[in-house]
């Protein structure tokens, strides 16, 4: 079945009211077909609020019509409003009113109702419409804004000595201070800031100027707070920890961790 649908400049998720008829395989002259099928007497008891007000502005040619991108016209209906069809119709099926007709209309869009539940409507017109990679890149911008912040902040201790004092006892090295292998780094890239959201250490890396701090460019708000919990729950494990193999093991337990 091809869904008629779009996502609005607002993000509301639409379909056409010609969109929704041939979903329901009414004949007819598509939207006029609609029209005249929800101004029935036998479907009035079960039209929602919502989905009477949509048949009473179409009925009076109150609905706003708008273009596609090809320049198509047609009558927009709300995703929650045509789910509201489906129901009436199974609603009617199961009060044993319907026709052969309508009783098949009726097991259509149950099978469409069903499709609904697993997935959500709105999720199903994202992938019609390919508005899921949008979406995903806006709320990725939105993760990142809350994170990320738009200047660099002053440099202020963030690590604890502890926390390298326990990596290293883990480790079998000797702990001096601030001299540390390279491989420190890679560490704390797996254990601390690979745990904050995707996306966000890829960013740090590539806003962050070579001579500064990944946690420098960490949002006050949301970003350094999610770092030192991170940090303080690695502590904890490794102080539980007699082995690196038994951090590891503890870590991939309370993160569900399986690779």
């Amino acid at each position: 079945m091809e869904l008629e649908c779009y996502v609005m400049d607002n993000k509301e998720r639409v379909l056409s009211s010609r969109g929704a008829a041939k979903a329901m395989n009414l004949t007819g002259g598509g939207g006029t077909a609609l029209k005249r099928n929800l101004n029935s007497l036998w479907i009035a008891p079960y039209l929602s609020e919502e989905l009477r007000e949509w048949v009473y502005k179409s009925t009076r040619n109150e609905l706003p019509q708008y273009l596609t991108k090809r320049g198509t016209p047609f009558f927009p209906m709300k995703s929650s409003v045509f789910v509201d069809i489906c129901k009436a119709y199974v609603d009617a099926r199961n009060d044993g009113i319907l026709n052969k007709t309508q009783a098949e209309t009726a097991e259509r869009l149950y099978a469409i109702m069903t499709a609904f539940a697993k997935v959500g409507l709105d999720s199903l017109i994202d992938e019609v419409t390919g508005y899921q990679y949008d979406r995903e890149h806006d709320e990725l911008q939105r993760l990142l804004s809350a994170y990320i912040s738009e200047e660099l902040m002053p440099w202020a201790k963030r690590f604890p000595d502890e926390f390298y004092k326990q990596m290293f006892r883990l480790k079998g090295w000797t702990y001096n201070g601030n001299s540390r292998p390279q491989y420190v780094g890679k560490l704390t890239n797996q254990y601390i800031y690979e745990q904050l959201p995707d996306g966000v250490l890829e960013e740090l890396k590539s806003k962050t100027p070579k001579n500064r701090r990944l946690h420098q460019s960490l949002t006050d708000e949301i970003g350094v707070p999610h770092l030192d919990k991170q940090l303080q729950k690695v502590i904890a494990l490794m102080r539980a920890s007699d082995t690196w193999e038994e951090f590891e093991n503890l870590f991939d337990k309370a993160t569900n961790r399986k690779d």
